[in-house]
């Protein structure tokens, strides 16, 4: 190798062993960006009150009852402690990305208008010593997962780093679980209908992966393995479309009265009631139930969906009712 070349070996290899050097120096830390609300730092704990104004939406407001959050509106009933969690863990932790317009004419295009066909949701906390925070939501950025916002009582609009996610409407605040009772759990239920007739679904151990039909014929099967499941499983993850305390609602006589029995000893009695085309399910009596499997509360009516009200009353009989 001549000696031209050896020397252009050699820069070469002292240009890469500099660029190595160069990429594996220190890197100076990014700046650390600022948080939306800085007044809200350290104390969510203090926070005695939101408020929800949606565009065409009832204004919905949350009060913190010692431990829980409550929805005054409807009697003082439970928040979705989800619901509110993630909440306020977005206003406190969002920190601004970039600066948007100042401009109030502009702030239509991101959704943060203060009224009109672009007008932002508007959540207000209460604290302590009437201190208000206002925050103005606007549209999601059409990149990322951030979100456009403001304060209220300044016009520059700023791009998060966090999407601020409101339910919509005042029922998807509340908490709607009516019962979360495992399907492992669950022993027996019992559906005695108006018209006198009863079936009875129940398994001997909660090994077991699908229950038996007590009023079945000797010489009759289901139609399938799981047909009698759907019993049980509908105690396992069971939301209210709608509910009302049970001193405003009059029913009339029932169409069904259940009973859902566990292996550890746990007992839950109520009724379903048809209004119009609704179907309304009360919790009457409970025993040795945790409160987590049963959430729902014995002096409130819960309207279930129609699919709802057929798993427990009309898919087993209908079943049943087929020529094997």
């Amino acid at each position: 190798m001549g000696r031209k070349s050896l020397s252009l070996l050699a820069l070469l290899i002292l240009l890469l062993g500099g660029a190595y050097f160069w990429l594996q120096r220190p890197q100076p830390a990014s700046p650390e960006r600022e948080v939306l609300l800085p007044d809200l730092q350290g104390r969510v704990a203090e926070v005695a009150a939101i408020e929800v104004t949606a565009p065409g939406q009832p204004k919905v407001r949350l009060v913190r009852r010692e431990q829980a959050w409550v929805v005054p509106a409807k009697a003082d009933y439970p928040a979705d402690p989800g619901a509110v969690g993630t909440l306020l863990r977005a206003l406190v932790e969002t920190r601004k990305v970039e600066a948007k317009t100042r401009n109030p004419q502009l702030h239509g295009q991101l959704g943060l208008a203060a009224e009109g066909e672009q007008q932002a949701t508007k959540v207000r906390l209460e604290l302590p010593a009437q201190k208000l925070i206002d925050v103005l939501v606007g549209k999601s950025a059409q990149q990322g997962s951030g979100q456009y916002v403001r304060l209220a009582d300044d016009d520059q609009a700023w791009l998060i780093d966090k999407a601020v996610d409101l339910p919509q409407g005042e029922l998807h605040w509340l908490d709607r679980r009516v019962a979360a009772i495992p399907f492992d759990a669950i022993r027996q239920v019992e559906v005695r209908l108006r018209k006198g007739e009863t079936f009875t679904v129940f398994r001997d151990k909660a090994e077991e992966p699908n229950f038996k039909v007590r009023q079945l014929p000797a010489d009759a099967k289901l139609p399938y393995e799981a047909a009698a499941n759907g019993m049980a499983s509908l105690f396992g993850h069971l939301d209210f479309a709608d509910a009302a305390p049970l001193d405003q609602v009059k029913f009339k006589e029932p169409l069904l009265d259940y009973e859902v029995q566990t292996f550890a000893g746990g007992r839950l009695k109520g009724a379903l009631y048809q209004q119009g085309e609704h179907y309304w399910m009360t919790l009457a009596e409970r025993d040795k139930l945790e409160a987590e499997q049963l959430p729902g509360r014995a002096d409130w009516a819960y309207r279930i969906e129609q699919y709802q009200y057929r798993a427990l009353a009309v898919a087993l009989k209908e079943a049943l009712a087929k020529k094997q």
